[in-house]
């Protein structure tokens, strides 16, 4: 009976390491870098522009992106709550 022990906690522990290993391979998210602020983005006016031009060629992904939402209210802010299309 101690061979049945063995095994299941072999085959437990292969589970665990295949779940672990498998978890980033499944993560489909695209990298948009560290999260910047909207303080960030008014400051940094390449950047920012930079952010907008990515978000709006993909905005099927990155709509809910933090740095897109970002981006986009620095966008808003600086231009004095004008409207204006900014995708």
């Amino acid at each position: 009976m101690s061979v049945r022990k063995f095994s299941c906690a072999r085959n437990f522990v292969i589970v665990a390491l295949a779940s672990v290993v498998l978890t980033g391979c499944l993560d489909d998210t695209p990298e948009t870098g560290p999260v910047q602020t909207v303080d960030w983005y008014q400051a940094h006016d390449d950047e920012r522009r930079a952010t907008l031009e990515e978000c709006a060629n993909n905005p099927g992904e990155l709509k809910d992106d933090s740095n897109c939402i970002n981006a986009r209210e620095a966008e808003r802010m600086l231009s004095s709550g004008e409207p204006r299309d900014i995708w």
